[in-house]
């Protein structure tokens, strides 16, 4: 991720330095490139909340299970 948002700050320097107007066009570019890796790491949490959520229940019900026994 860090090689893409340098390459990207490559190219807008570069594009800057030659007209200060045409800035908008290597942002276009590479905006989608960071929704999708917000995206991907906004999955990935959820997932990892997902599977912590189940983890708790389970141990709930391990909990819950060794009350009634005693």
């Amino acid at each position: 991720m860090a090689s893409c948002v340098s390459l990207s700050f490559i190219c807008l320097a570069g594009v800057l330095s030659r007209s200060p107007s045409s800035w908008i066009i290597p942002f276009l570019c590479f905006l989608p490139m960071s929704f999708f890796f917000v995206a991907a790491v906004t999955s990935s949490l959820q997932r990892e909340v997902r599977d912590l959520r189940e983890q708790v229940a389970k141990l709930q019900e391990k909990r819950v299970g060794s009350h009634d026994a005693a």
